[in-house]
């Protein structure tokens, strides 16, 4: 079946960002939120390039959620591959964590 629209929802704990003090918080997870935006459009464009994306990033302050990303992979108006959905999930979490590993996002307090 093909896929006809993919929703992914991505969490950001600002309480999760920094293990030492130092860094301005709010701007640091703006910067990572489009960033990751960045990445996950551009990788779903180049993967599936007929298939309509949503792509939702919340900023959190606490680590109340189980996981960071969510992917939903539609093959209709209500019906989900939940196996795609899983497995881009993983890819995106893998591909997400090695383009932001060099915190090119992060904005040192006092420099925004």
């Amino acid at each position: 079946m093909a896929i006809t629209k993919i929703v992914v929802i991505a969490h950001i704990m600002t309480d999760r960002l920094f293990a030492e003090d130092g860094y301005d918080v709010e701007q640091s997870a703006d910067n990572l939120a489009d960033l990751q935006g960045e990445i996950i459009t551009e990788f779903l464009a180049r993967e599936y390039p007929e298939t309509e994306v949503y792509v939702d990033i919340g900023i959190h302050r606490t680590s109340d959620r189980p996981s960071n990303i969510e992917v939903e992979a539609y093959v209709s108006e209500e019906a989900t591959d939940q196996a795609l959905g899983e497995e881009l999930q993983n890819r995106l979490a893998r591909i997400i964590v090695d383009r932001t590993a060099d915190y090119a996002w992060a904005v040192k307090a006092g420099q925004a």
